[in-house]
């Protein structure tokens, strides 16, 4: 091997050895590029469906703002059905749902009772699964694992008490709800990110421990292993992050987790810092800071790229921003071209008949087809429950995931004498009219 050979592969050999430092340095935050502005607004979600940005929620009444990554310009969506604030807002087959959420004003805010769902392709809101009784709270980090939705920590007393260390995970798919180990450490004011098949729960607070407010942040870190079922702590001072605070945004890049802005006792204005862990040493260093510390919003991040925007520019209640930033190698990059399209729902028979000597019930499968979006089903009922009984394999509203089937089962009672006849209605989401189903039975 010649010198010059020898110099480029010992080249490679640190580039190699040192990934995450030396691709960071090319990074930094930019301006996204875009036509219009978004409502200002914090304690906010942001997530990606397709191709949309979609800002959800905050302190009072807002719109969804819809930023299109292929036409860069923010349009405005319809607004939720009540005021949605400290939100970990995730997408799961092209909906997007707000689970850990509260509502009202501070410092007594409620935490949601059902689920929220809002559908990006139908523009539309609607109200999914009960969220259990005792399980109920917000600003909690929220995120999806294996087609599962995961719920960790956050607080059920608004601001003033009732932090918690659960973890819960809820399948759509099912309409279950399981409670899972608690973390060693109860927080709220947190995002949660997931790697590989590890949660990280980093930063946030206990919001009104001690009579406190923003100066009882939250040093610690901690690790669920979805594979292991089993909680773990990083060892201190390593695996502390650095800068304590809550309020702050989480995302994954370069499969280590970042903890980007929030707010805390130390400062009056939010947070800049930018800190990642790198997940294979349980260690954390510092990446580029915002152009704008802000607090009390959410990033995502899309392929190799991270986003984030709006929230508060000081600790608590403003200024409410309006900008946003990518974190990139390149100043305004192209993203990904990936739209979603609703899947067809349809059934396996549109009349099914009993006669007089037939027992037992007859099946109808509900099928979702063709396309990459679930559908919100809002009810599934008889217009007769008098001499037909209807059997679901789980409680309506739930959702209907693409490719999904699930069977529908209705018998009849022939409590009385005569012929009977009734229509199983199916109803998503939206205006489109119910898919019916006609039932008759015959003496």
């Amino acid at each position: 091997m010649d010198f010059k050979s020898l110099i480029i592969s010992l080249l490679f050999a640190i580039l190699a050895f040192f990934p995450t430092q030396v691709t960071a340095q090319t990074y930094n935050w930019h301006t996204l590029e875009a036509y219009g502005s978004a409502t200002e607004r914090h304690e906010n979600a942001l997530v990606q469906a397709g191709n949309k940005f979609i800002l959800i929620g905050g302190r009072g009444m807002k719109p969804v703002d819809i930023y299109d990554t292929q036409t860069n310009e923010w349009t405005e969506g319809a607004q939720p059905p009540f005021e949605i604030h400290h939100i970990q807002a995730v997408e799961l087959h092209g909906l997007v749902y707000v689970v850990g959420a509260m509502t009202g004003g501070w410092p007594y805010e409620t935490p949601l009772s059902h689920i929220l769902i809002y559908d990006p392709v139908l523009d539309k809101w609607g109200t999914g699964p009960e969220i259990p009784e005792n399980r109920r709270r917000g600003a909690a980090g929220t995120v999806v694992y294996n087609g599962k939705i995961y719920v960790a920590c956050g607080i059920i007393n608004g601001h003033t008490s009732g932090w918690v260390s659960w973890l819960d995970e809820f399948d759509p798919k099912t309409n279950l709800w399981r409670e899972l180990p608690n973390a060693p450490r109860s927080r709220d004011h947190l995002h949660a990110a997931v790697v590989d098949d590890k949660l990280v729960v980093a930063g946030g607070r206990r919001s009104g421990y001690g009579g406190g407010g923003f100066e009882t942040t939250i040093s610690e870190t901690n690790i669920y292993d979805f594979d292991t079922g089993e909680w773990t702590e990083l060892p201190s001072p390593d695996g502390d992050i650095p800068t304590e605070r809550a309020g702050i945004a989480a995302a994954v890049h370069q499969n280590n987790v970042v903890i980007i802005g929030g707010e805390s006792g130390s400062q009056q204005t939010a947070h800049n810092e930018v800190e990642v862990l790198d997940i294979s040493n349980g260690t954390w260093e510092s990446l580029p800071s915002l152009n704008r510390g802000r607090h009390g919003t959410q990033a995502i991040n899309v392929g190799d790229m991270l986003v984030v925007g709006a929230g508060s520019g000081d600790r608590g209640g403003g200024p409410e921003l309006t900008s946003f930033e990518v974190f990139s190698n390149i100043e305004n990059p192209e993203f990904p071209n990936n739209p979603l399209t609703k899947a067809e729902l349809t059934v396996s028979s549109e009349s099914i008949s009993f006669s007089g000597g037939e027992r037992g019930g007859k099946e109808v499968i509900l099928s979702s087809q063709n396309g990459n979006q679930a559908s919100l089903i809002s009810y599934i009922q008889l217009d007769n429950t008098t001499d037909f009984e209807l059997d679901l394999p789980m409680k309506t509203p739930f959702i209907l995931a693409p490719g999904q089937d699930i069977p529908i089962d209705v018998t009849w009672i022939r409590n009385r004498s005569g012929d009977s006849e009734a229509t199983l209605f199916i109803k998503p989401l939206g205006n489109a009219e119910p898919l019916s189903v006609e039932v008759k039975a015959i003496q």
